[in-house]
C-alpha cells in the first residue's frame, strides 16, 4: 500500500524557484546572442539553436516538476490517517481519522478467534452470544470517515450482562475480535489499518487491498 505523503514541499519549491531563475538567465543570454553582430568564424545561428533546445528541455522539466509539486500539495491536503482503537472502559471499538482528508473504507475483514466472519450475527454466533443486545452494530465496511471524526464500529449493549460478554471480544478476552481495514483518499491513494492479530500483511507494496473477496465483511 502507499506510504504517508510527507514531503518537504518548501525545499522542493525553493529548488523550483532556482531553476526558474536559471531559465530566465538563459533566455537573456539567448536574446543577447541573437541581437549581437555576427563575427567571422562564429556560427551564432548554431549556438542559438543549441541554447533554444536546452531552454526547451529546461522549460519542460520545470513544467513537469511544477505539476509534481502541486500534486504533492493536493495529496497532503486530502491525506487520511485512520486508526482503530478499543476501550475496555467504555467498551467499544471505533475508528478515528487523524488525517487531513476523508477516509473512504473499501473493505473490512473481521475475525473471531482467528476465523473470518461475514456479519455481526456471525460475530455473535462465533463468540457464543445468545443476547442480541450484547452488540450495538454499525455499518462501517463501506463508510466514509471525515477528517477529525470518529466512527463507532461495535459498541456494547447497556445491560451488565451485555457489558460482561462484550469484554470477551477484546484483545485479551475469551473470544478476541480482530479487524483489518482497507481505505483510500479521494485521490485514490490507499492504505490499511488494523487492530488485533489479523494475520494479514499491512505493507503489500501495492495499492491493492489484501483482503480476499471470500473474507470481506458484508455489513
Amino acid at each position: 500500500m502507499s506510504t504517508s505523503p510527507a514531503v518537504d514541499l518548501d525545499a522542493r519549491i525553493a529548488l523550483l524557484e532556482q531553476r526558474d531563475e536559471r531559465l530566465t538567465q538563459l533566455l537573456d543570454l539567448l536574446a543577447q546572442r541573437t541581437t549581437a553582430p555576427a563575427k567571422p568564424g562564429k556560427d551564432w545561428d548554431a549556438y542559438a539553436a543549441v541554447i533554444a533546445s536546452f531552454i526547451g528541455i529546461m522549460a519542460l522539466a520545470v513544467a513537469g516538476y511544477t505539476a509534481y509539486v502541486q500534486r504533492q500539495q493536493l495529496r497532503a491536503q486530502v491525506w487520511p490517517h485512520l486508526q482503530l482503537t478499543y476501550s475496555s472502559v467504555n467498551l467499544r471499538i471505533w475508528a478515528e481519522n487523524e488525517g487531513t482528508g476523508p477516509a473512504r473504507i473499501t473493505a473490512m475483514r473481521v475475525t473471531v478467534d482467528g476465523a473470518a466472519v461475514r456479519s455481526w450475527d456471525d460475530v455473535q454466533k462465533a463468540a457464543s452470544f445468545t443476547d442480541d443486545a450484547v452488540l450495538r452494530r454499525s455499518s462501517f465496511s463501506h463508510a466514509v470517515v471525515a477528517a477529525g471524526r470518529e466512527h463507532d464500529i461495535i459498541v456494547t449493549g447497556e445491560s451488565d450482562a451485555a457489558r460482561a460478554k462484550f469484554r470477551e471480544l477484546l484483545r485479551h478476552g475469551k473470544h478476541p475480535v480482530s479487524i483489518f481495514v482497507c481505505y483510500c483518499s479521494v485521490l485514490g491513494d490507499c492504505w490499511t489499518t488494523s487492530i488485533g492479530d489479523t494475520h494479514l500483511d499491512r505493507d503489500t507494496g501495492s495499492d491493492e487491498c489484501p483482503i480476499r473477496d471470500a473474507e470481506r465483511f458484508e455489513e
